[in-house]
């Protein structure tokens, strides 16, 4: 959720959120093993489309919900249901779900193999469209509704998804207008070793931060750039004015930050922009390895995330969810099943709040 331009945090609603520790910090349900098997086989009779066919699309996508409905245990379900609600929590984790029985080499151009089964998409798609709906964009990653994580051989000392280098706190997508850029991202492990996927929250970095310079992360004086992943050609993107740590209409603390591309509008935003960067190194992350069959889900304006360095090789999936892909279609004038949107085209309709 977008703060308002000179948004003041003591004039919201306050709900009283104790920062989460690491400790106590994603809540993890787990899968149990018969059902993983029953979830796997099911799946692995599916056929992943072509994306850019809707209506192959949408078919999948059906099948997909109907076996997770169907495999899913009425408490995980539950649970789901409660981390999409607006004031749901940040960030859970799911163990133990299904991956392909037979792995294809981990892609080192960073797209899905075309002979990978479609078991751990089926999964993907199958727990977030219960409740929400994928999202992607058409220039990155060829506007596929699945990312494939992997390093990238001459862009691994980045800091992107493509890297191996520690990648530091941020969010994705910051340069997009908040109400067109998902809500929240998924990472579900493929094949990972140790890696862990670093999150601090919005609570903890309040929490941290000296008042004087809360103040100065609420105001809208700072703009995000376009991440590396993205494919503007010669175009350079930036944000409008916007806040990085602000409090809600509901009372919960928002956060959204490009890490290393952050834009300081004023001499009082780069001092903030410097403290703000030493804030976040001095601050104790939750670590979560998403290993095989493992689901890591969080709202992607209520923590920063990154990722550790790291040598062995390492595959996850991304996605990408929203709750309503009504907005996106209604600018865009897109098809009423399509997913996948032009980020340039949601750039020039800031205005639509």
């Amino acid at each position: 959720m977008e703060a308002p331009s000179g948004y003041d945090m003591a004039t919201a609603p306050v709900v009283t959120v104790p920062p989460p520790t690491p400790a106590t910090f994603p809540a993890t349900l787990r899968l149990p093993d018969a059902l993983r098997d029953q979830w796997t086989a099911a799946a692995a009779k599916l056929t992943y489309p072509d994306y850019h066919d809707l209506t192959a699309w949408s078919a999948f996508r059906d099948a997909s919900v109907a076996l997770a409905q169907r495999f899913m245990p009425a408490e995980i379900r539950a649970t789901l249901n409660e981390f999409f609600a607006p004031a749901g929590p940040a960030a859970i984790v799911l163990e133990n779900f299904p991956v392909d029985p037979h792995l294809p080499p981990i892609p080192a151009s960073g797209m899905r193999p075309p002979e990978k089964e479609a078991v751990s998409e089926a999964v993907i798609t199958g727990i977030l469209c219960q409740d929400g709906e994928l999202l992607s964009f058409i220039n990155e990653k060829g506007g596929s509704p699945i990312h494939e994580v992997t390093p990238i051989p001459g862009r691994e000392g980045t800091q992107s998804n493509a890297g191996r280098v520690q990648f530091g706190f941020h969010s994705d997508n910051a340069f997009l207008p908040s109400w067109f850029k998902q809500q929240g991202i998924l990472l579900y492990g493929l094949y990972n070793e140790r890696t862990a996927t670093t999150v601090v929250t919005a609570d903890q970095i309040l929490a941290a931060a000296p008042p004087e310079l809360a103040a100065l992360l609420a105001q809208p004086i700072f703009r995000h750039a376009c991440p590396a992943s993205f494919t503007f050609g010669d175009a350079q993107a930036l944000s409008a004015p916007c806040p990085i740590l602000w409090r809600d209409e509901l009372g919960l603390m928002r956060v959204s930050a490009a890490s290393s591309t952050i834009v300081p509008v004023t001499p009082e935003a780069a001092l903030a922009l410097e403290l703000f960067r030493s804030l976040l190194d001095e601050l104790n992350p939750a670590r979560v390895v998403v290993s095989p069959g493992t689901a890591l889900l969080f709202k992607d304006d209520r923590l920063l995330h990154g990722r550790d360095a790291f040598q062995g090789p390492r595959w996850l999936q991304r996605a990408y969810f929203t709750s309503s892909l009504a907005l996106l279609r209604d600018v865009t004038s897109s098809d009423g099943r399509a997913f996948s949107f032009d980020a340039r085209a949601l750039l020039s309709g800031r205005e639509r709040a």
